[in-house]
């Protein structure tokens, strides 16, 4: 019995207190599905999701969400049955341009990230935005980043170390194929699809390494064999 409580004490810890490397990795891959545009800029410099239109998630734009790195023990949701929200967000300054790349930056903004089950898993407000893509057609890229001041709340909170976590926003055909416009030395309204990935350091406490705990029942296993021979 004390060979048996023992195991079950030391896979319990395992489950909830497994520390990982503590270095800034990509965490979590969305992948804003299904219907586009995902993203818009308005005429007015506001830079947001555009709602999808599908009522049964409170996102704007529902994703499916695979968990890399310290997280890749959480089940992926593999299909666009969770949702994600970009808002807040405004031009600040003029853009700068050199050649036909042209980068503006933003400020304010928040974003944030629900389960399939409309959970919230994080929020937070954004810092030190930029988008940096090419003037003109064919409009198939661009790379919009961000960091996030802190995770304020979601049921990621506790895994993530705070103050670590970066966005990097992958845009593409943007306008349509016709790209990026800069009038009267301002950014003109936009639209694209995007791909964003989430990076961040571990809080130590996190989801266990799965070959830690078979290795452990493994043993387990063995010493209990051993003592019912």
């Amino acid at each position: 019995m004390k060979i048996l409580s023992v195991c079950r004490i030391a896979l319990c810890l395992l489950v909830i207190g497994a520390a990982s490397a503590v270095e800034a990795s990509t965490i979590i891959k969305l992948n804003l599905g299904g219907v586009s545009p995902d993203v818009a800029m308005n005429a007015q410099g506001a830079l947001a999701t555009v709602d999808d239109g599908i009522a049964g998630t409170t996102g704007n734009q529902n994703t499916a969400i695979e968990y890399t790195g310290f997280l890749e023990p959480i089940t992926d949701i593999d299909t666009a049955i969770a949702s994600f929200t970009l808002n807040g967000l405004q031009t600040l300054g003029v853009p700068q341009v050199a050649g036909s790349l042209a980068t503006q930056s933003f400020s304010g903004g928040q974003i944030s990230l629900w389960d399939s089950a409309n959970t919230l898993l994080l929020t937070g407000a954004l810092s030190n935005s930029v988008l940096t893509g090419v003037i003109g057609p064919p409009g198939t890229a661009a790379l919009f980043t961000t960091s996030l001041t802190s995770i304020s709340s979601g049921t990621l909170k506790p895994y993530i170390a705070d103050g670590s976590v970066s966005l990097s926003m992958s845009l593409t055909n943007l306008n349509s194929g016709l790209g990026l416009a800069i009038s009267n030395n301002l950014l003109q309204p936009f639209t694209a699809d995007a791909t964003l990935g989430l990076a961040g350091d571990s809080s130590g406490i996190g989801a266990p390494e799965p070959s830690a705990i078979v290795l452990l029942a493994m043993g387990c296993l063995g010493l209990l064999a051993r003592r019912r021979s």
